[in-house]
């Protein structure tokens, strides 16, 4: 497979050398679409949970739920990545799955296992009480561990 991608972003796709993550751009700099391309490169590669993170879930069906669903159908992978919408989440056909939660509803986070990557989009609206929960949600007994942080 073969996809065009803004050369800014093409070492960020395959470094997962670090834990930690943090980008910033502008509206239209791409940086979501990267993320979320990201993502389904390594879960295609690796049976792994991964978990988005928004501080409100409503806001992911219009906006981090239909970029990977609108990549996943761009790059043909529909028979190999399910997007299901009720709850929200793609399920992979090597068992990784990415998981939508928003931090306004925080006790549902408590049932979550094994997350082995998160991503926090738009992170500047997310509070300090709900990050250190995050940090506590993202363990695995094997895996390393990455989150990546965008605003």
């Amino acid at each position: 497979m073969e996809k065009e991608v803004n050369p800014h972003f093409e070492d960020f796709l395959f470094d997962w050398e670090l834990k930690f993550q943090f980008l910033v751009g502008g509206y239209g700099s791409s940086k979501s679409y990267h993320i979320a391309l990201k993502l389904i490169l390594k879960l295609l590669d690796e049976k792994r949970t991964a978990l988005v993170i928004r501080e409100v879930y409503d806001t992911h069906r219009d906006s981090t739920f239909s970029l990977f669903e609108e990549i996943v159908n761009d790059l043909g992978l529909d028979h190999v990545i399910q997007c299901r919408t009720s709850p929200l989440m793609l399920k992979f056909h090597n068992g990784s799955r990415i998981i939508f939660k928003g931090l306004d509803k925080p006790a549902k986070l408590k049932s979550i296992n094994n997350i082995s990557i998160i991503w926090i989009e738009e992170c500047s609206e997310v509070k300090y009480e709900g990050f250190k929960e995050l940090l506590g949600r993202l363990r695995h007994p094997t895996m390393d561990l990455h989150m990546i942080l965008s605003t």
